[in-house]
C-alpha cells in the first residue's frame, strides 16, 4: 500500500474472484448438461418400453376382439334358432359353443408396465407431451372398466345358471387328456319353448354386443396412441 499498489491488489483479487465464480458457473452448467442428458435417456427408454407394451396391448385387445364377435355371432345364432324353433345342422356348432359358453367371460387386458412404473415412480413428468400423458390415465382407466365390466357379466350369469341347467347338462369328455372337451347335452324344444330362456340369450347377445363396442374403441383408442409414441420417438430422432 506504502508504494501506490493498491489499485493493482484489488484488480489481482477481483480476477480471482471472477475466476472462480466462471469455474462454478460452468460446473454447474456441465453437472446440468449431464442431468438433463440422463433425463432425456431415461426418457427415450420409457417411450421405447410403451412403444413395446403398447404393441402387446394392441395383440391382446385384437385377439379378445376376435372372441367377442365369435360369441357375438354365436349368441346372435343361438337366438335365431330358439325363435324360429329350428336348428339346422349348420347352426349346430354355434349354437352348441354358446351353450358352452354361456357364463364364460374375458377377465383380463394386458397391462403398460413402463406407464404404470412410470406413475408409481414419479416419472411422469418425463413424458414431455402433455396430451399423451392423459391419454395413458384414460387408456388405464377404460381398460379396468372393460374388466370390471367382464367381471361383472360372468358373475351374473354364473350365479344365474337356473335357467340354463333346466335345458342343458355339461359331459367332460377325455378328462386329465390333451383332448380333454365339453360336450352339451340339451332339450331344444323345450328351450324353443321358454319364453324366459329365449329372453335371456336375447339378453346376452345385447351383452356381447356391448362388450364388442368397448372392445373396439378401445383397440381404437390404443392405436391412436402408438402412433403418438412412435411420433415423440421420430422427434427424438
Amino acid at each position: 500500500m506504502e508504494q501506490n499498489k493498491t489499485g493493482k491488489y484489488f484488480k489481482y483479487a477481483l480476477g480471482e474472484i471472477l475466476l472462480v465464480m466462471i469455474g462454478i458457473l460452468l460446473a454447474l452448467q456441465v453437472n446440468n448438461w449431464n442431468e438433463n442428458r440422463k433425463l432425456q435417456t431415461k426418457s427415450l427408454d420409457y417411450l421405447y418400453r410403451l412403444k413395446v407394451d403398447l404393441d402387446n396391448v394392441s395383440a391382446g385387445v385384437s385377439s379378445s376382439l376376435l372372441a367377442a364377435e365369435r360369441k357375438y355371432h354365436q349368441a346372435l345364432v343361438a337366438l335365431e334358432v330358439l325363435e324360429t324353433k329350428k336348428l339346422p345342422y349348420t347352426k349346430c356348432e354355434d349354437f352348441e359353443n354358446h351353450l358352452k359358453q354361456y357364463f364364460q367371460f374375458e377377465f383380463t387386458i394386458q397391462n403398460t408396465t413402463a406407464y404404470n412404473e412410470m406413475l408409481s415412480s414419479g416419472d411422469l413428468g418425463l413424458i414431455k407431451n402433455e396430451w399423451m400423458r392423459n391419454a395413458f390415465a384414460d387408456l388405464s382407466d377404460e381398460r379396468e372398466f372393460i374388466i370390471e365390466v367382464n367381471k361383472s357379466n360372468h358373475n351374473a350369469y354364473k350365479n344365474n345358471m337356473e335357467l340354463i341347467e333346466k335345458h342343458v347338462r355339461y359331459h367332460v369328455l377325455n378328462i386329465d387328456t390333451d383332448s380333454t372337451k365339453i360336450d352339451v347335452v340339451y332339450d331344444f324344444d323345450a328351450m324353443a319353448n321358454d319364453k324366459l330362456f329365449i329372453n335371456q340369450v336375447s339378453n346376452q347377445a345385447y351383452t356381447w354386443y356391448d362388450i364388442l363396442r368397448l372392445y373396439k374403441r378401445y383397440e381404437r383408442d390404443v392405436n391412436i396412441i402408438k402412433d403418438s409414441v412412435r411420433i415423440e420417438l421420430d422427434n427424438f430422432k
